[in-house]
């Protein structure tokens, strides 16, 4: 084994660091620094799309009725086509067992 293999392996099994050399490290840096500015650029989209930011309390609240309402609806709509889908399985079950097999 490579003298230098053996090193790295000694320093893995005792749980050592090597440091990594000035460049490596300040490219490291460089990279960490871009995605922390990255991150909180995004952060800083989220917050702008939370509610009450430039919503008043009233507002937010004929909004939540007015989604509330809309689920209403839809699910009303989602039962009537369960009940659609039903019957029609009723259906064809019934011209399934009226055809006669050969």
């Amino acid at each position: 084994m490579a003298p230098k293999l053996l090193h790295r392996a000694l320093c893995l099994i005792i749980n050592v660091v090597e440091p990594h050399d000035a460049e490596v490290f300040k490219d490291g840096q460089k990279e960490l620094a871009r995605d922390l500015i990255l991150k909180e650029q995004q952060i800083e989209v989220l917050i702008t799309l939370l509610p009450g930011l430039t919503h008043s309390e009233e507002e937010q609240e004929n909004t939540i009725r007015k989604l509330e309402e809309e689920l209403k609806a839809e699910e009303v709509k989602r039962k009537e086509a369960v009940k659609e889908r039903d019957e029609i399985l009723a259906r064809l079950e019934k011209v399934i067992r009226s055809v006669q097999r050969p």
